[in-house]
């Protein structure tokens, strides 16, 4: 009797080791047992099956099993090592930043008398992206914009007028022709507010635009001359156009609600990357806070490959990938920021006549020069907090009057951020077609 009670239990102990090797083979290759009791499904979503050639592994099913095996296990491990919740907001703050704290927007300053907000303009200066065929002929004829284009041509070496009117417009998207397409029209929408309403120029009180467009503000703000504005954004323009051609990268949108995981999915994305992929430093990350519910990733295109596979995971909402070759404003940018710093190391400066908010902090630029050139070199590798600076500009009081807004230049994209961050703030929006 002994003895038959010692084979019964080595038989049931072998039964359960064998269940257990059994569930650890069916894991490791993503296969779940016919009786399993598992809901079908979700339907693939669109978006997830955009630029499907990019990516070698998207046919391969098995792969994408072990992939989403890999993303619910890595949410379970970084979830566990979070002993508070992050917010994904104050995600950007890093040692440079809190340097800059003494010298942030709302810093003390002696009383000054009061000036009704609505007698105040901001302007805002787009950026790449916004470019399209015909861009420029809705301000060639308003004063200086023809020689603004003349001087263009000779800095650039081609016809940048020809470019923005002719086309071809598989030219005039990429960077090395988008960028100074934008920063000229952009200068000639200002020559065309100024025509029509000069007070809106001449009342300005603050100024910003978006990654080649700050660049565009602090010309404006007479920082530096249109020519060294120009300048810089040939080398920027190129350097960024090189740098994409280095590594297989990209950008893509997300967008998320309150329960959404970001941090996690990047966090999950690099591990991925780093482990299976073997990417020795996966780069990932949001390249643009663009309003509360949306940010733009950038970085590897494998990491974003990851993303786009197992969004729902992380509880993102929906993703759209983004028609760039490059992961701007990220580290796989480096190359691109150290040409930038010689150029701006030869560029002669001036102290902004009036404010002007870093893309980098989300605050004002100071006006200490030397800060000034770094955060516009830094501004490749980090992150644009537009949102945030959408919310330092537009702080105020319950009842107190917004300023007149006019977005000069391409397109309407900042007109339709400022809506979707302050819509009180959007009903002065204007915007000068170029």
């Amino acid at each position: 009797m002994v003895l038959l009670k010692f084979y019964s239990c080595s038989f049931l102990l072998s039964q359960h080791v064998r269940c257990l090797h059994r569930s650890k083979f069916l894991l490791a290759r993503g296969i779940r047992r016919p009786n399993d009791s598992v809901p079908s499904p979700p339907p693939p979503s669109p978006f997830t099956s955009m630029d499907k050639s990019s990516f070698a592994d998207d046919d391969n099913t098995n792969q994408m099993s072990i992939q989403e095996q890999f993303a619910r296990l890595e949410l379970q491990r970084l979830e566990q090592q979070s002993e508070k919740p992050r917010e994904e907001s104050n995600s950007f703050i890093d040692e440079e930043t809190e340097v800059l704290k003494e010298k942030e927007f709302d810093e003390e300053k002696p009383s000054k008398p009061f000036i009704d907000p609505s007698t105040t303009s901001i302007i805002l200066f787009p950026g790449q992206g916004t470019q399209f065929i015909g861009m420029g002929q809705q301000v060639i004829n308003y004063p200086n914009v023809k020689e603004m284009f003349n001087i263009a041509n000779r800095i650039l070496g081609y016809d940048l007028y020809s470019k923005c009117i002719n086309g071809p417009i598989e030219d005039l998207n990429q960077t090395l022709y988008a960028q100074p397409a934008i920063y000229v029209t952009s200068l000639a929408a200002v020559q065309k507010l100024k025509t029509e309403n000069q007070k809106a120029v001449e009342n300005c009180v603050v100024t910003s635009g978006f990654s080649v467009g700050e660049i565009t503000a602090l010309v404006f703000a007479g920082c530096m001359t249109y020519e060294d504005g120009l300048r810089l954004i040939k080398v920027r323009a190129e350097a960024m156009q090189a740098a994409s051609n280095e590594v297989n990268s990209g950008m893509m949108t997300v967008f998320i609600g309150r329960d959404t995981k970001l941090t996690l999915a990047i966090e999950a994305a690099r591990e991925w990357c780093n482990k299976y992929i073997k990417i020795d430093v996966p780069c990932i990350q949001i390249a643009n806070h663009m309003y509360a519910e949306c940010k733009v990733l950038a970085g590897h295109k494998e990491a974003l490959q990851f993303i786009a596979h197992n969004y729902k995971v992380f509880g993102i909402r929906r993703i759209k990938y983004l028609p760039v070759s490059g992961a701007f404003h990220t580290p796989l940018m480096s190359s691109a920021k150290l040409k930038l710093i010689k150029v701006l190391d030869k560029i002669d400066m001036q102290p902004p006549l009036i404010q002007v908010m870093s893309n980098v902090t989300g605050k004002r630029h100071t006006n200490d020069i030397s800060t000034i050139k770094r955060l516009l070199s830094q501004q490749l590798t980090k992150s644009v907090f537009w949102e945030q600076s959408i919310h330092k500009m537009y702080q105020r009081d319950k009842h107190e009057t917004y300023p007149n807004t006019y977005e000069c230049g391409p397109g309407r994209q900042l007109g339709y951020l400022l809506r979707l961050n302050n819509n009180k703030a959007f009903q002065q929006y204007h915007h000068i077609d170029v």
